[in-house]
């Protein structure tokens, strides 16, 4: 909030500006090139089925999202995800060690420390849709991976000194199995389920 307060003032003694603009769905006149993604702005969430009965959920909080990305030719962008399997987020609201074990034994963290997402291909199924096909890189295996993926449109801030700003809604899923996981297999599904939301500015 304090970026904010000051951003404000700087606004006034310039004669008054547009602060904020509501993020339109249209990729005209957007910059094309390397775009950051805001960390503040972005999260990624897991899910499993537990027993059948309910959709586990965590977060991985350490990750990073890089997007060369081409408005002319959304095709042509791409896309790479850097992930620390270490930094879960469960909340379990007794065992402090929870999310350490979770990061060790469900994601092998320690044994892998790094999941890596690059983009193959990517495919337009609608004006502000499209599915990202990418190879992951999972527990020392790499195989393709597609999601869904929404466009959310694109505005500006005087917090982000003018840039293009722009914002996607990812999910999709894939087996464990596939790649080699099966801890926890008496309780976890199988499947499992991925939710980005995420913020970028062009650099």
């Amino acid at each position: 909030m304090r970026s904010i307060h000051f951003a404000l003032p700087l606004c006034v003694l310039a004669g008054g500006c547009a602060l904020f603009t509501t993020a339109k769905p249209d990729t005209q006149n957007l910059s094309a090139g390397a775009y950051r993604m805001d960390k503040a702005h972005a999260s990624l969430i897991w899910r499993v089925k537990h027993q059948g009965l309910s959709s586990y959920t965590a977060r991985l909080t350490d990750f990073d999202i890089s997007l060369d990305f081409d408005p002319a030719n959304v095709a042509g962008s791409h896309v790479k995800a850097i992930i620390n399997p270490l930094s879960v987020s469960t909340d379990h609201p007794t065992d402090k060690d929870w999310n350490r074990r979770i990061g060790e034994d469900f994601l092998r963290g320690k044994d892998f420390p790094q999941i890596a997402f690059t983009s193959k291909k990517i495919e337009k199924t609608g004006e502000t849709t499209g599915k990202l096909t990418g190879d992951l890189s999972f527990m020392g295996i790499t195989r393709p991976v597609t999601l869904d993926v929404t466009y959310n449109g694109h505005a500006t801030s005087p917090l982000r000194l003018g840039k293009d700003l722009v914002g996607f809604s990812v999910h999709g899923s894939f087996s464990r199995s596939a790649f080699g996981s099966d801890a926890y297999a008496s309780i976890a599904s199988d499947a499992v389920e991925i939710i980005i939301e995420a913020e970028f500015a062009h650099s």
